[in-house]
């Protein structure tokens, strides 16, 4: 006698005894079904803090891992508040220094800094860094952009290389730009400036603390 076996047979066709018009639909609609395309997620692309290559994640994730190196990236925006002991913060996102922090021997990495209280440590933007409260430079520095408002206080302990800059504050120390530093009506610039261009507003001021290693090489300065 034949084994018997309960579970039911399963074709990967459909039945023959249904009429050939039925047959031939449901066919189709099988078949549509299992080309269709799935729904693609909307996507961004980051740039790894650690390794330094690109690649993409979903836009809406807070953090992700980098497909090259593996390491654990955080995607999400962080407030540094008077109570934060988190001196090293590496983020995808966005940080700001609120206006009543004064925090120290800070390791920023990030997409923009915003400067609202004080701080001071090193820093890496790769988008931008505002500044609107004071900093001080200690370590590495590089930004693509700064941006300082009027009132605001930025002091560099050792010469620094960035994309451009604006300038309505107090910068101390010496600064290289690969596009153009402008300096505004309240802006004060104390060091040496090597940009592709140097525009000094009409109430803005630069002052060099030390005589130019070369005189305007590489810059283009005017006065507006």
């Amino acid at each position: 006698m034949p084994e018997f076996k309960p579970e039911p047979l399963v074709v990967p066709h459909v039945s023959g005894l249904l009429p050939e018009g039925e047959r031939n639909r449901r066919v189709a609609l099988t078949s549509f079904a299992g080309h269709r395309e799935k729904k693609q997620l909307p996507t961004r692309e980051i740039i790894c803090y650690e390794c330094g290559r690109k690649s993409h994640v979903p836009a809406a994730a807070l953090s992700a891992n980098c497909i090259h190196c593996h390491a654990h990236l955080n995607m999400a925006n962080v407030d540094l508040r008077p109570s934060s002991t988190r001196c090293t913060v590496s983020t995808l996102g966005d940080i700001t220094i609120l206006s009543e922090a004064v925090l120290s021997h800070l390791k920023l990495v990030c997409r923009d800094l915003n400067v609202l209280g004080k701080g001071s440590g090193a820093v890496r933007c790769s988008r931008k860094m505002t500044v609107q409260g004071s900093f001080r430079q200690v370590g590495s520095f590089r930004v693509g952009e700064l941006e300082l408002c009027r009132g605001a206080v930025l002091r560099f302990e050792t010469p620094v290389k960035l994309g451009s800059a604006v300038i309505n504050g107090l910068v101390e120390g010496d600064i290289a730009a690969e596009g153009e530093v402008r300096i505004r009506r309240h802006g004060i610039l104390r060091g040496e400036c090597v940009a592709k261009r140097l525009i000094i507003e009409s109430g803005g001021c630069h002052e060099l603390l030390h005589a130019p290693r070369s005189a305007g090489r590489g810059s283009d300065a005017s006065a507006v």
